[in-house]
């Protein structure tokens, strides 16, 4: 991906703060689906999809599985279809064209296709996205920062903003890309019938992270150890007083457990769970072309240690030897690695994976 700044200066200056506009990022981009064959996925009851259009000016949206009656419609409507790259290996290629950002992070790719003028309504996100246009024209209205004090209209399970003044307006052709930060309000009207690709990516709140990391200590904390009064100097206090040095004996032992029993394997293993039970690794199956790649779906990351590395595929984790890293690193780039190098010299991370129906050998159409 072409960006008008430095990849320096985009994390350091745009990353989770504020849009950037990148003209023909992708100069020679081609659209990898059809609008027929968006609409063919979203016939899957597998699929995650859903059109939204309005109705004497109320929004209104309808959840997937569709027939091919639902798209012969009058006025303008928007078909969306979440987890694209799950289902096309050519959309899921498109993740190895963004920047050098944490690639953990990236959630999945939703394409939306648009009639003439629709859009669904101004609204904001809580995850970071590269909008690259891939058939005809979207404007993008840009409007302020917003947050959990923003005002919204709930209308038919859409949480919309009401109309706002721009602050930018963009219009992207094929191969445009539009990045936005979280809570960054816009509006996407296509001009014309139009694709666009969102590639989004996801953060795990803090409650999340705290709970994981709760979790993970508790499963190691023995049931029978008990707070002790750890210092000189703890006062009884008055009868029946908790004092502060009582709360800040309880906090030290809370955090000191925290980091003895810590393995720190609980984030890999949450930001790599699927994102909801339909989205599965396939069954054990050992790819058997001389060439393999990771499938689509998966899920992956990794921490390397003194003399191993742990692997997170999937929300689980296994270590691995350090001296394979440099085939794990390949794969996670999206490059193809011969499966004959990998069994002589990478054969743990191999095997794991076919376990896991990680790697295949289809090549991306």
């Amino acid at each position: 991906m072409l960006l008008p700044v430095t990849e320096d200066q985009f994390l350091a200056e745009y990353w989770q703060q504020k849009p950037l506009l990148c003209p023909r990022a992708l100069p020679h981009f081609r659209s990898p689906l059809s609008a027929e064959e968006l609409a063919g996925l979203a016939m899957e009851a597998d699929v995650e999809s859903r059109l939204v259009w309005q109705d004497a000016g109320a929004w209104q949206q309808r959840q997937g599985p569709f027939t091919a009656e639902h798209f012969q419609r009058e006025g303008p409507w928007t078909l969306l279809v979440q987890g694209v790259d799950s289902w096309a290996p050519a959309v899921s290629a498109l993740r190895n064209e963004l920047p050098k950002v944490p690639r953990w992070r990236f959630d999945d790719v939703m394409v939306s296709f648009a009639t003439d003028g629709a859009g669904v309504g101004p609204h904001f996100d809580r995850y970071d996205v590269f909008l690259l246009q891939g058939t005809g024209q979207r404007e993008w209205r840009i409007g302020p920062h917003c947050d959990d004090t923003t005002a919204q209209l709930n209308e038919n399970g859409l949480s919309l903003l009401p109309p706002f003044e721009p602050e930018e307006i963009y219009l992207l052709d094929p191969g445009d890309v539009l990045y936005l930060p979280p809570g960054v309000a816009h509006w996407g009207i296509a001009r014309g019938n139009a694709i666009t690709y969102s590639l989004g990516f996801r953060a795990p709140t803090l409650a999340e992270l705290t709970a994981r990391r709760t979790d993970a200590v508790l499963d190691r904390l023995s049931s029978t150890s008990l707070l002790e009064d750890g210092y000189a100097g703890l006062t009884p206090g008055r009868p029946g007083e908790i004092t502060a040095e009582h709360l800040a004996n309880a906090r030290d032992a809370i955090h000191n457990a925290m980091d003895a029993l810590d393995t720190n394997r609980w984030f890999g293993e949450l930001v790599t769970e699927p994102a909801d039970a339909l989205e599965c690794i396939s069954e054990s199956v050992e790819p058997l072309g001389d060439f393999v790649r990771l499938a689509p779906i998966t899920r992956i990351a990794w921490a390397a240690h003194a003399r191993h590395i742990d692997l997170f595929v999937m929300g689980e984790c296994v270590e691995i030897p350090r001296e394979e890293l440099e085939y794990l690193v390949t794969l996670c780039r999206g490059d193809w690695l011969e499966r004959k190098s990998m069994l002589d010299q990478a054969d743990t991370l191999y095997q794991y994976l076919c376990q896991k129906g990680a790697l295949t050998d289809e090549e991306i159409e």
